[in-house]
């Protein structure tokens, strides 16, 4: 039961009513037995710097950032951390006296998940996309040492992409942008190929269908649920890293930083499995 001493949390994006985070954080206040909240907020990009001072006021302890929120988001931070203006993308909020301080949990969460599966120091990897995911990834790849081709529907965006990653990580591969109608030629000889456009969240996934895989190599989705990247991955022999498993490894950072307690996090698994039913 909500109550006066109930603490707020939430997530933040456009559209967000597909979220699955709320689901997974109240299940882990559950198992806790947290007297807390994890709401769905949805809120347009103009009036973003608007809903922060809100939910500021409102007395939110700490916000999730979706799409097309987390480059925004980060501009507003009172602080940052070391990742997330690496990135220059915050995708979770904690609050503070005066404001929020920015955290990035999608860029260890992808570099963990990322080791887990064998991708290490000199393999080929394709990043799709140029927004708060695919910040996220080029820095979990280029931190690996992998050999980062980019590309985007608008090229400018991938340019910018890389001269961010080149100033952050001076010691990592450069990278190389690859133009948006080569791409899936240039995946067919990849390690790994890395969907973090918001191709997927609707019927566009089916413009991915001209990308072929393998088996052996890696496809990584950041958009979660049966995609057609998802489907065409798997049914081609390759393995994958699912956009639900980077949820749930960035929702249990997320949910470390907002509470300073450890995640239950196969119990977050366990309630983003159920709310896709």
């Amino acid at each position: 039961m909500i109550s006066g001493r109930t603490v707020l949390y939430g997530v933040v994006g456009h559209p967000v009513g597909h979220s699955l985070s709320p689901a997974m954080h109240n299940a882990a206040f559950h198992e806790l037995a947290m007297d807390c909240i994890y709401l769905p907020l949805p809120v347009t990009p103009q009036k973003l710097a608007e809903a922060l001072r809100g939910a500021h006021a409102l007395g939110f302890r700490g916000l999730n950032v979706t799409v097309p929120h987390k480059q925004p988001a980060a501009e507003l931070c009172l602080e940052l951390d070391g990742t997330a203006r690496a990135c220059g993308a915050a995708n979770t909020l904690r609050r503070v006296a005066e404001g929020w301080e920015g955290f990035n949990t999608d860029a260890p969460a992808c570099r963990t998940l990322l080791e887990s599966a064998g991708v290490r120091s000199g393999a080929c990897a394709l990043l799709l996309g140029a927004g708060g995911a695919a910040l996220a990834a080029a820095w979990a790849l280029l931190g690996l040492g992998v050999e980062l081709a980019v590309s985007a529907r608008r090229p400018e965006a991938a340019d910018e992409l890389l001269r961010r990653m080149r100033a952050a990580l001076p010691g990592a591969p450069k990278g190389r942008r690859v133009e948006w109608e080569e791409a899936p030629g240039f995946a067919r000889g990849a390690d790994v190929v890395v969907n973090a456009t918001s191709i997927g969240m609707g019927s566009g996934g089916e413009s991915l269908r001209a990308f072929r895989f393998r088996p052996g190599l890696l496809a990584v989705d950041f958009v979660y649920g049966d995609t057609a990247f998802a489907r065409q991955a798997l049914s081609e022999g390759a393995t994958s890293i699912t956009g639900e498993q980077i949820l749930v490894r960035q929702g249990a950072l997320a949910f470390t930083l907002f509470t300073g307690r450890e995640a239950p996090e196969a119990v977050m698994a366990a309630a983003l499995s159920d709310a896709r039913r």
